[in-house]
């Protein structure tokens, strides 16, 4: 009985043709005659494959030029502000309205403050001052100032004696 299931079941299986690998064969000829062709296309029109004569130290020639984009006088407001030319020649947008702008009064001093440098002690009591943690102070003067922790710590305990001492006295 065995043997004739086996029989049975062996006999209903479907027998596999060669329609799979005909069909893999001609998309594989497909894929071959499509790439021929256009790589003779790509050739008969003057553009190579961009492997072909790659060399190093090979330069592209820019197909641009450089234009200044000062020229531009025609929109000198729209969404986004007004251009305005800077005193040192450069033009920025501005929201600013041009009264501001032209007024004498507003016309602060900057560079002066620029001109200074922050030291460490001014550094602790602006974060002191603030209510910046110990820990984060700390870690702020030896980032900008390039100390160690230790130097850190006891410009912080001078600074703060310092200002202690000012407040007394």
């Amino acid at each position: 009985m065995l043997t004739t299931t086996i029989t049975l079941a062996a006999a209903e299986e479907p027998s596999r043709g060669w329609g799979g690998p005909i069909a893999l064969g001609l998309v594989l000829a497909v894929y071959i005659a499509g790439a021929t062709l256009h790589d003779w296309w790509m050739r008969t029109r003057g553009v190579p494959s961009p492997t072909e004569g790659d060399a190093p130290g090979v330069s592209v020639n820019a197909q641009v030029s450089a234009v200044s984009d000062t020229d531009d006088t025609d929109r000198d407001t729209g969404w986004w502000g007004r251009l305005v030319t800077l005193p040192d020649g450069r033009r920025a947008r501005t929201n600013v309205p041009a009264t501001a702008i032209a007024d004498e009064e507003l016309d602060l001093d900057l560079d002066a403050a620029e001109d200074e440098e922050e030291t460490i002690e001014d550094v602790i009591d602006r974060l002191d001052f603030r209510g910046v943690p110990y820990v984060e102070i700390v870690a702020t003067v030896m980032g900008q100032f390039r100390v160690s922790e230790s130097t850190a710590k006891r410009r912080i305990r001078d600074a703060r004696a310092a200002r202690a001492g000012e407040e007394d006295g």
